[in-house]
């Protein structure tokens, strides 16, 4: 089955273009609604499956658009429209289950020019789905990360483990997910940012030192929530320049660090980074003493080249991840780790040996509790259906029953600190509730492998 829809064949269908092109520069803008691209097919589906969808597209400025995509009001993802100027090209945006019956498929947002000629939906003629593999990349692992990874095979594809990031040690998102739904996470997000040594940086504002001096003992929290609560631990890092900067120096902006220098021995640049390297070492020692399984989240969103481990490239990057990797499994001897590799790019994959679980970070827009199937078949291809997936960042909590009908089989959900959680308009509280009281997402009440 093959449908395909023109501008003009979606105009007579109902469809509805707010305006022809929109032109930005800069994707962080808060941009006016009526200055918005948007464009609405309507589709009919005549049998139920996975499809294939593809974008026929022209680039007229700055040679790449960024824009989201709807299917029925829900967020599936973004797609990315790179070519050369005003060359037409079609690109494939996605691939997702479909329930037979009408279909409105709307593309907005976004920034840069380009002109929409036509959507296609291909029927996808590999209707199967791959149950990806939980062997974990380190062999002597531990028996808890064992035990670990076989709970989630078990799960996988049936349930979704409900996941918070807490930024500060205190986790106040913890006490006021209890508080709104009556549940906690089973999953606590933890982050390394104020452990190495440089997060005292020049012209810092209060917004970093707040970061900083609050997230100071989150080790010792995270000890706490899987010995006294049976819950599990996920650390990332966001790691400040070893050598300085201002600010927020984990940004590629306010440092000068240079990664590739950092990389070559001998130099001031690979002492300062190498001692920083052990100092979250001895730390993540401290957890493997205490029988933590940690899932590790180190480098992440390297591909966005926003933060100074992606700065220099896809060659760099992973010189550095398999350098983390070497130092923590055959130095430190840390068998408490289960690896996440989240830079999901072809260019910057890592070789399926060195990591456990592919993340990936997306954010829809507030209240929009699509599935972001979109991404999630993405790394499903990228990973050749080896490993499973989680949405490891993410700012509103896909629906439970959605992600159930368009088969998108997220490991965890993982909302962002302060906010994203706790102030309505991200995620409403009665979406919330709705979440947290579903059959198919874990909360700590019901996860009970660490329990005592």
């Amino acid at each position: 089955m093959k449908i395909s829809k023109s501008i003009k064949e979606a105009i007579l269908n109902g469809a509805k273009i707010v305006k022809e092109h929109f032109s930005g520069e800069d994707v962080y803008s808060a941009l006016p609604e009526s200055d918005r691209f948007e464009i609405e097919f309507c589709i009919e589906i005549e049998k139920s499956g996975y499809f294939n969808l593809y974008l026929n597209y022209k680039i007229e400025k700055y040679t790449k658009a960024v824009y989201l995509v709807d299917i029925d009001g829900l967020c599936h993802g973004d797609i990315r429209l790179h070519t050369e100027l005003d060359e037409v090209s079609k690109m494939k945006i996605g691939r997702t289950f479909l329930e037979k019956g009408p279909k409105r498929i709307k593309i907005y947002g976004g920034w840069g020019v380009a002109r929409i000629y036509a959507i296609e939906l291909e029927e996808d003629k590999l209707q199967n789905y791959s149950a990806p593999s939980f062997d974990l990349s380190n062999k002597n692992a531990s028996d808890k990360c064992k035990k670990l990874m076989e709970y989630f095979s078990k799960i996988y594809d049936k349930a979704i483990v409900a996941g918070q990031h807490t930024n500060t040690a205190a986790g106040p998102e913890i006490a006021y997910l209890e508080y709104q739904t009556g549940k906690k996470p089973a999953l606590r997000g933890f982050d390394f940012l104020s452990y190495t040594r440089h997060t005292i940086t020049n012209n810092m504002t209060y917004d970093a030192m707040f970061e900083v001096i609050l997230n100071k003992g989150s080790v010792e929290e995270a000890i706490k929530w899987h010995k006294e609560l049976g819950g599990i631990v996920t650390f990332c890092w966001h790691w400040f320049s070893p050598i300085g900067g201002n600010d927020k120096t984990f940004y590629t902006k306010n440092t000068d660090f240079d990664i590739e220098v950092g990389l070559c021995p001998n130099t001031e640049e690979n002492k300062l980074l190498m001692e920083d390297i052990y100092e979250i070492g001895k730390w993540l020692k401290i957890m493997a003493d205490a029988d933590v399984p940690v899932i590790f989240r180190p480098l992440h969103e390297a591909d966005g080249r926003w933060f100074w481990w992606g700065a220099k490239g896809f060659n760099a990057y992973k010189r550095l991840y398999y350098l983390l990797y070497d130092v923590y499994t055959n130095y430190f001897k840390l068998n408490n780790l289960i690896w996440v590799w989240n830079a999901p790019h072809p260019d910057w994959r890592i070789e399926k040996d060195y990591y456990d679980i592919a993340g990936v970070d997306f954010y829809a827009p507030p209240q929009n509790y699509g599935p972001i199937s979109f991404w999630y078949d993405y790394v499903y291809e990228l990973t050749e259906a080896k490993k499973p997936i989680a949405l490891t960042e993410n700012g509103p909590i896909p629906d439970p029953e959605v992600l159930q009908n368009t088969k998108t089989y997220w490991l965890w959900f993982m909302p962002w600190w302060g906010g994203f959680t706790a102030d309505g308009k991200i995620n409403s509280f009665e979406h919330l509730r709705k979440v947290y009281t579903h059959p198919y997402v874990i909360t700590l009440d019901k996860f009970d492998l660490f329990r005592r």
